[in-house]
């Protein structure tokens, strides 16, 4: 393809290409007329993943420049009135507005896209309803997705190489949580991850459960992986990004091209590829032409399964099981803790455990039973023992009821490895329960427990940042006055 301009019919439909000598990527001499060729080329398989999906696009009008001068780039999300009318779009609502975005349904869409400068493509995790032109303003705060993603990306002084060491330890947790996990060089700097989902289960479901799985790597790998998203955490570390699960948040399209200074591509690869992490590079869309002639679309089972997931954890448009976090923290091949399929139901009388847990730091899991699940904090410095000294009590997963007499190794590798042992367990009698605020019990220890006897705890929400910088999850455990021994 060569000439300044150039007219063409794609899919029925008339447009007008411009400026297809105008360098777009300096470093390599790669031309507008190139890209529209790439985008041509590699249509059918760009559709299949972004098909039915919101696009907000990436625009280099002038060229992505040089490191010495960058070029410049415009984020666009509403598509402009001067597009053709025969473009499908869904207008989303916002909190600043509704604005009207593109679908990629067609190679003439994509085309148009192209000749607009919008080398990358960025789209969300769930579709909109199929099969309607205009269901109206959606409002994307309820969107239910059909696969979950993690963008793995490298810190200063890590690499592509620590990615893949990273993106193995994640595969390995949603493996166990019977997902398929799909790699794909991002194009840019680090890896992203894509599971199927049934699209039955909210972006704030999908979300939290990615999030969860993120800290529990944080937390067993602590050199290498960091889950916040704060730039001063980053160094020497691979951020694993599970914020893009989010209905508000965009990841760029599979076959995407991406805005670097040499034309790389969001490339699917394979596992085996990544068995060698020291050999693993960014591709660039010659050879991800290449790579389609002789391998075919590597991601296409993504499309195939996206929808049909059997995972109890993420699929159920019931209210979520309070064990969905628990159990996808833990895989029972590989841990001797219990791991129950549900959660139980509570008796007559309530229980406690108290465990000691020396793990990555000692500490204190103080547990009660609540609801057919053992409602879960962790104490640093264990139960405070004087009335005038509370200590800090950080909310966790709820835990099984069967956990209540775990005692045991959790091996190495594994989330929360290190010894369990019991400290203290018995009864409890409830005198006060206010969901995620305030409970007060009185527990009644072992003879030869570490309470020494009868307890009265009161533990309440401080509402303030604490070490997980999460508000919510940070509580203080109360020693009452009249907590007396067991004489």
């Amino acid at each position: 393809m060569s000439g300044h301009e150039q007219k063409v019919t794609v899919d029925g439909h008339r447009l007008t290409l411009t400026n297809l000598d105008k360098v777009f990527y300096p470093e390599t001499g790669t031309t507008k007329g190139e890209v529209l060729d790439y985008y041509a080329r590699i249509h059918e398989h760009l559709i299949r993943h972004a098909h039915d999906r919101i696009a907000t696009r990436k625009r280099w009008v002038d060229g992505v420049g040089t490191p010495k001068k960058p070029g410049k780039v415009f984020f666009e999300k509403n598509l402009p009135e001067s597009a053709p009318s025969w473009i499908a779009c869904r207008s989303i609502r916002h909190s600043t507005g509704s604005k009207s975005y593109p679908l990629v349904q067609d190679r003439a869409t994509l085309t148009y896209l192209a000749q607009m400068a919008s080398l990358e493509i960025h789209i969300p995790q769930w579709q909109v309803a199929k099969g309607s032109s205009d269901p109206g303003t959606i409002d994307s705060t309820s969107r239910h997705p059909d696969r979950m993603v993690f963008d793995l990306d490298p810190g200063p002084g890590r690499g592509l190489a620590d990615c893949v060491e990273v993106a193995q330890l994640v595969r390995e947790l949603l493996t166990g949580m019977n997902l398929d996990v799909y790699p794909v060089t991002s194009g840019s700097k680090g890896i992203h991850l894509y599971a199927p989902l049934d699209a039955t289960a909210t972006s704030q479901q999908i979300s939290d459960v990615a999030h969860e799985l993120a800290r529990s790597l944080e937390s067993d790998h602590k050199d290498l992986v960091v889950s916040a998203m704060k730039k001063t955490l980053r160094e020497n570390k691979v951020l694993i990004d599970w914020s893009q699960n989010s209905a508000a948040k965009t990841t760029v399209a599979p076959y995407s091209l991406r805005g670097r200074f040499t034309p790389t591509v969001a490339a699917p690869r394979t596992w085996d590829e990544l068995d060698d992490p020291d050999t693993i590079e960014q591709l660039r869309f010659e050879v991800v032409l290449d790579r389609i002639d002789d391998l075919g679309d590597l991601l296409e089972p993504l499309a195939k399964t996206s929808g049909e997931s059997t995972n109890p954890s993420l699929t159920s448009a019931a209210p979520r099981d309070r064990l969905d976090i628990y159990r996808s923290k833990r895989d029972p091949k590989r841990t001797s803790e219990p791991v129950p399929d549900s959660h139980g139901a509570s008796g007559d009388e309530l229980t406690f455990v108290i465990q000691e847990h020396h793990a990555s730091s000692l500490h204190w899991d103080f547990r009660l039973e609540h609801e057919g699940v053992l409602v879960s904090w962790a104490l640093p410095k264990g139960p405070p023992t004087d009335p005038k000294h509370n200590h800090l009590a950080v909310q966790t997963e709820d835990h099984p009821l069967e956990y209540g007499s775990f005692e045991g190794t959790i091996a190495k590798g594994q989330y929360g490895a290190g010894e369990v042992t019991i400290w203290d367990s018995g009864t409890y009698e409830l005198e006060k329960w206010k969901e995620g605020s305030e409970i007060i019990a009185v527990l009644h220890g072992a003879a030869d427990g570490g309470l020494g006897g009868v307890r009265r705890f009161a533990l309440f929400n401080t509402g303030e940042h604490g070490p997980n910088k999460e508000p919510e999850k940070n509580w203080m455990i109360h020693l009452t006055k009249d907590s007396s021994k067991d004489s």
